[in-house]
């Protein structure tokens, strides 16, 4: 069985520690995956960077993207959330995903 493992770049606010910060942050990041599994791909993407936002344009191409290129990511075994970290001043949630060979 393979496994990603991926770690997602949230900007936040260091105003609170890391901790107080967690909860929402890996609620956002379950949030898209429950996206992705109902095949909405206009909600997946509004949780998606600007960045991302501007590359695939539309709610369509960015599914498309994330099913061919990140079929764990669409359809995934199953998802845990491990530890979240202060990166030069940025939060990093580190999220192991397991797909389903």
């Amino acid at each position: 069985m393979r496994s990603g493992l991926y770690a997602v770049l949230l900007a936040a606010c260091l105003a609170l520690p890391a901790a107080a910060q967690e909860a929402p942050i890996q609620e956002t990041i379950q949030n898209q995956i429950d996206a992705f599994q109902a095949d909405d791909f206009a909600r997946a993407f509004t949780y998606a960077s600007p960045t991302i936002k501007g590359m695939f344009g539309t709610p369509d191409n960015f599914g498309a993207m994330v099913k061919q290129g990140y079929p764990m990511v669409y359809r995934p075994a199953e998802v845990q959330m491990q530890d979240l970290r202060e990166v030069a001043g940025n939060l990093w949630q580190r999220v192991r995903i397991t797909d389903q060979a």
